[in-house]
């Protein structure tokens, strides 16, 4: 060869060199457009009234990043949650949107945007090292196939269009970052390896921190250590022998967090009162459910609803849980058999198994049986199966296995299953519009969802059609009469309606089975105000603040009975409490103005009206005739 050839040579090598680094990250980067503009419809939505109001509409305390909200965050367990990492995104959204729910929507399409491509980046190293013959070109397009099916899978609509799951969305890019960082580890020098394994864990830590459903992560980086690193022989004694001591000593502080994490995460569920009580048996059958109902969702992604109802009662007899069990456990034997033939078959599903193990039923909490937003980390295994499938048929055409036209005709549908995924992505974001497109969709997926019949029967009530809400709330009753919280917003609607005894009764029922519930308890306190019975009603308003003395509706409830009853001093106080947590509260701010005009004091009690006239006019102009 001639050296002007072979410089030609090393030049083209270089040049191919080149476009390969240039394509590692620009397709990661085109991913993450194509993902922000299946979800883009997602920008336009309001909050919901699902855990929204709980979680931000009624909570001052997250607002800004200042050292009161710090170290609320790192403290809080709203809801059952301990997630201080994505207190902190969502501490940041209000520093930047206030309470404008397309700032928050925003935020989540970029933390999903970012974990698509940041997906394609780990399934091109794990489909690499698990199919090392394959060309660049195959791995490329196997990864960018997976990538896909992650990012834009109808499934992810509910942890990116839904505010509130948000935690989702932080953990999930924490745990691809630590894998992305795990395998680094084991591909560098061993000089530069232990940075990247601190990294890792690092990683480990903030997405533990975000959500705690990723506690199964020792375990999945154990699988990964056996397939397709091959750290770890295929036998138990290879597992136990001393040349895997490294490999268990590496994990030792991934177990520490997520140990750690889960202690937290338990104890936070039960002192809060969100564990749900059911027994043994029933618990496997949520189990061998969940483990078919979530694989088969994201196989066939039809008939999505916000909320797959946990029922009343749970039968390994019944066909659809005997059935789910059948599929389970077959699925299970059927790898494990196949486990020398097909290593990546059990190593996906061992890590499905281990990462959906938190919420499959093993610890319950909330009246759902399966969701949508569980798929986020467990199902991305399945994802790396589908780009292993683009990767083979790549690959038995280059080596003529198989024809050209079959190729082609296999990877196009590749393709439209893709473009069919993402079109139903788009069409199931504009179901989370608003709370009331969503739940009527949700009744249109299961006309038996009590739930969604409940949650539609409140906001036709809030709409002022109290004949049309009264009938979604008998449906929803004579669905599910067991559930309490029915009979409290039933018994609110009556007061409404005029049937205060039977509205009583209703919210008194709702309190005999759940005592602890200091939203119904401040509504009965208020209608007690409203007939008369002032020391009842302090009474009840008082219990209600004993569950959560910084409810605003209470502390406002209670400055009115008391104000009513005389008691100036001690309403002007429980005014001055409701906005302290809340200084935008009208009804609080109206009460320090009566308070002011019982002390005779009406150039303050004017002073108050006008901070009332600015922040609610409506309010303010009903009441305007008492303060002029």
């Amino acid at each position: 060869m001639t050296s002007s050839a072979a410089a030609g040579t090393v030049d083209g090598r270089r040049a191919a060199s080149l476009v390969e680094r240039v394509a590692v990250w620009a397709v990661p980067i085109e991913i993450a457009l194509l993902t922000v503009a299946i979800f883009l419809p997602a920008l336009r939505a309001d909050w919901t009234d699902w855990d929204d109001p709980i979680n931000f509409l009624g909570n001052p305390y997250y607002r800004g990043l200042g050292l009161r909200q710090l170290r609320w965050m790192l403290t809080a367990n709203v809801m059952g949650h301990w997630i201080p990492v994505t207190w902190l995104t969502l501490g940041a959204d209000y520093a930047m949107w206030g309470m404008r729910p397309f700032g928050y929507h925003l935020t989540n399409l970029l933390l999903h945007a970012a974990s698509g491509g940041l997906f394609y980046l780990v399934a091109r190293r794990l489909l690499g090292l698990a199919m090392p013959s394959a060309s660049q070109l195959a791995r490329g397009l196997g990864a960018g196939a997976a990538a896909l099916f992650f990012s834009v899978h109808p499934l992810r609509v509910e942890s990116v269009a839904w505010i509130t799951e948000r935690r989702d969305l932080t953990s999930g890019l924490f745990f691809l970052l630590m894998l992305l960082a795990y395998l680094k580890a084991h591909e560098r020098a061993p000089e530069v390896r232990r940075g990247w394994l601190v990294a890792s864990i690092g990683f480990a830590g903030l997405a533990l921190a975000s959500k705690s459903i990723v506690m199964g992560l020792p375990l999945a980086l154990i699988i990964v250590d056996a397939y397709p690193l091959r750290r770890l022989g295929p036998s138990v004694r290879d597992w136990a022998s001393a040349r895997s001591w490294p490999v268990w000593r590496e994990k030792i502080p991934f177990a520490a967090l997520a140990v750690g994490a889960a202690a937290t995460a338990y104890y936070v569920q039960r002192t809060t009162g969100y564990l749900t009580d059911a027994e043994p048996a029933a618990r496997v059958v949520m189990v061998l459910y969940n483990v078919w109902f979530h694989l088969w969702k994201t196989v066939v992604p039809l008939r999505l609803g916000p909320i797959y109802e946990l029922p009343a009662r749970l039968s390994l007899l019944d066909p659809p849980y005997l059935l789910a069990a059948i599929g389970a456990i077959g699925i299970t034997a059927a790898v494990w058999v196949l486990r020398k033939r097909w290593p990546a078959g059990l190593a996906v599903w061992m890590f499905y198994l281990v990462m959906l193990a938190p919420v499959s039923g093993v610890v319950h909490t909330g009246n759902h049986l399966g969701a949508d937003r569980n798929t986020y980390v467990p199902c991305a295994g399945f994802a790396l199966l589908a780009g292993a499938g683009v990767i083979a048929a790549a690959e038995a055409r280059r080596r003529g296995g198989l024809r050209t036209a079959v190729a082609a005709a296999g990877l196009a549908l590749a393709g439209l299953w893709l473009a069919g995924l993402a079109t139903a992505a788009r069409i199931q974001t504009a179901v989370w519009h608003d709370p009331e497109t969503l739940w009527r969709h949700g009744i249109a997926v299961d006309p038996a969802c009590s739930i969604c019949i409940h949650n539609l029967a409140i906001i036709v009530q809030r709409r002022g059609e109290p004949e049309a809400s009264l009938a979604l709330f008998q449906r929803a009753l004579a669905l599910r009469p067991d559930r309490s919280e029915f009979h409290g917003n039933y018994g609110l609607l009556l007061l409404q309606m005029g049937r205060r005894e039977e509205g009583k009764a209703e919210l008194r029922y709702r309190l005999a089975r759940n005592p602890g519930d200091f939203s119904t308890r401040t509504n009965l306190g208020i209608a007690l105000i409203e007939d008369g019975r002032l020391a009842d009603a302090i009474t009840q308003l008082e219990e209600a603040l004993r569950a959560k003395p910084d409810s605003v509706p209470a502390l406002d409830a209670l400055g009115r009975a008391l104000l009513t009853g005389g008691r100036v001093d001690e309403a002007m106080a429980a005014f001055e409490r409701a906005l302290a947590v809340n200084p935008t509260d009208p009804v609080g701010r109206l009460g320090m103005a009566r308070v002011y005009l019982a002390r005779g004091d009406r150039a303050a009690a004017r002073a108050q009206y006008e901070i009332l006239r600015a922040r609610d006019p409506q309010l303010a102009g009903r009441v305007e005739q008492e303060f002029r």
